[in-house]
């Protein structure tokens, strides 16, 4: 009798811890993928683009170079540092045409193809962190500008990129980035140094010749 009474008083003890272990375990397993999606934040992400240059033209003596507007393509790379920061990595390329059209003439002549390649690093921040994630950007880097003919010279020039746009992702891990970017190659024309005290300051000067902007739309993979 004395153990059936222990087996007896001891299995609703067990029923009891066994329902209470059985229910924290669901609500653990129901309520951490619920923080998780609230509270993970990715900390790279890679956006694969696709869209459309508007080169600029440059104007010469002799008349007006005409680089031909045309589809462009590339990568960028963030790597998240808070929040909000992002440190970009961009890629950005277009593969256009050169024409030129002589002053008092109404003949254009086409000149040469040519690739424009921008290798860019620079700030990516974020406005917001649900789907809809407005954002801006800029870099600095360089622009190459290679001529598809053996007679003209191939170019590098300093150069930077600004502009923003939204993004939206449908899961935690896949959205669509679309973006508008102002593209500056910069020159430099001179560079002066002024010693006084022992105190030396530089002035450079310089500008740009062609404004590029593009529209872009691309596939952000975050993990």
């Amino acid at each position: 009798m004395k153990k059936y009474y222990l087996q007896k008083t001891n299995y609703p003890i067990r029923i009891s811890i066994l329902r209470f272990f059985s229910l924290l375990t669901i609500f653990l397993i129901i309520d951490d993928p619920i923080n998780y999606s609230q509270n993970n934040q990715q900390n790279f992400e890679v956006t694969p683009f696709i869209g459309y240059l508007f080169p600029g033209n440059l104007k010469t003596l002799e008349g007006e170079l005409r680089i031909q507007n045309h589809i462009n393509y590339g990568a960028a790379f963030n790597i998240r540092t808070n929040d909000e920061l992002f440190v970009e990595f961009l890629y950005n390329r277009t593969d256009t045409e050169v024409r030129f059209k002589q002053e008092y003439y109404d003949t254009i002549k086409t000149l040469f193809d040519m690739s424009i390649e921008y290798f860019q690093a620079g700030a990516h921040v974020e406005t917001e962190t649900g789907q809809f994630r407005p954002f801006a950007a800029f870099t600095l880097g360089a622009a190459y500008f290679k001529p598809k003919d053996d007679n003209v010279n191939s170019d590098w020039k300093f150069s930077f990129t600004a502009g923003g746009g939204i993004k939206y992702y449908f899961t935690d891990n896949v959205g669509v980035r679309l973006q508008w970017r102002f593209l500056v190659p910069i020159y430099f024309s001179s560079t002066s140094i002024f010693c006084s005290n022992g105190i030396c300051s530089i002035y450079v000067s310089g500008g740009t010749y062609i404004f590029q902007y593009d529209l872009t739309a691309g596939l952000a993979v975050s993990f």
